[in-house]
């Protein structure tokens, strides 16, 4: 039988845990399933509240850490997992209680290693409503790298793959704090990537702890991931993928420099973001020096 690791990674998320266990406890569907979570050094009550509501639940692995952030926390935790297939989860996030079983028949029956669904948001608890996924609509995207850079796809409770892709893509990168980023990246990279397109979790849409509040450092890790994926296998992409990579990252330094620092057309970000559109190639050790410029007056966390 299939065997399902479900890694959750929690800092300060005491208020939301006791929903994100009990969905975990709903899933439905034929597969064997196991429990991990990685207690990021939280403050709160979150690691004593784990330990209670998990409870008379069997194969459940808790590891504490110091905290070292959620890339690391998540590498750590799928490290510890001994499923075939990875299943994480945000520890605010509400899955769907079919939400593994659909993902699960997705990889299955499109040959895929990677799959992820639609995330939503709900205000308040006794709102959230799922829909029935019969007959979603399944796309296989023919080059998932170029996809993802493109679209750039993140959050990862909606995701499920194969803990195999995932050693061989190296893991989630530890040299930025977030981790959906570099994931979709390097996942992309390697393995068959699909989309359902449904439902299958829900985030509260107010939560204050969340990273994606903070813009300056979500564009910083997004943009960051790219620029590393770059220099580290440029020479494994296509002409038209490394093009598409430099112009969204160069895109994004000239649009965060003019928006929050006032750049002006004769600053260094437009000249680059120019020369850039004018089909000149940035060398990766450039892209990746450029993303400075969101660390600028701004609180970005990094490992």
């Amino acid at each position: 039988m299939i065997k399902v690791s479900f890694v959750i990674t929690v800092y300060n998320k005491a208020v939301y845990l006791p929903d994100v266990i009990a969905a975990l406890k709903a899933q439905t569907g034929a597969f064997e399933r196991e429990f991990v979570f990685v207690n990021d050094g939280s403050t709160d009550d979150s690691l004593a509240i784990v330990r209670r509501q998990t409870v008379g639940l069997d194969n459940v692995v808790i590891v504490d850490q110091v905290n070292q952030g959620v890339a690391i926390a998540t590498n750590n935790g799928i490290r510890a997992a001994q499923g075939e297939f990875i299943k994480l989860v945000d520890s605010d996030d509400i899955l769907a209680p079919f939400c593994t079983e659909v993902l699960l028949k997705t990889v299955e029956e499109n040959k895929c290693d990677f799959v992820f669904g639609i995330s939503g948001e709900y205000e308040k608890k006794d709102e959230i409503a799922f829909t029935d996924p019969t007959g979603a609509e399944v796309k296989v995207f023919e080059d998932p790298l170029m996809s993802v850079i493109t679209k750039g796809y993140a959050r990862v409770s909606h995701c499920l793959f194969r803990k195999s892709l995932f050693e061989k893509a190296g893991l989630c990168d530890e040299r930025i704090f977030s981790q959906d980023h570099s994931l979709f990246i390097r996942l992309a990279g390697q393995g068959h990537l699909a989309q359902v397109f449904h439902e299958v979790c829900v985030s509260p849409k107010d939560e204050p702890g969340r990273i994606m509040n903070n813009e300056a450092q979500v564009v910083h890790d997004a943009t960051l991931a790219l620029a590393h994926y770059v220099a580290d296998h440029q020479d494994q992409m296509t002409q038209a993928q490394r093009f598409a990579a430099q112009k969204k990252i160069l895109a994004r330094v000239w649009k965060w420099a003019r928006k929050t620092h006032g750049a002006s057309l004769f600053s260094a970000e437009f000249l680059v973001y120019a020369l850039g559109r004018c089909g000149v190639t940035v060398s990766a050790d450039q892209l990746v020096g450029l993303c400075a410029v969101f660390r600028k007056k701004a609180t970005v966390r990094r490992p």
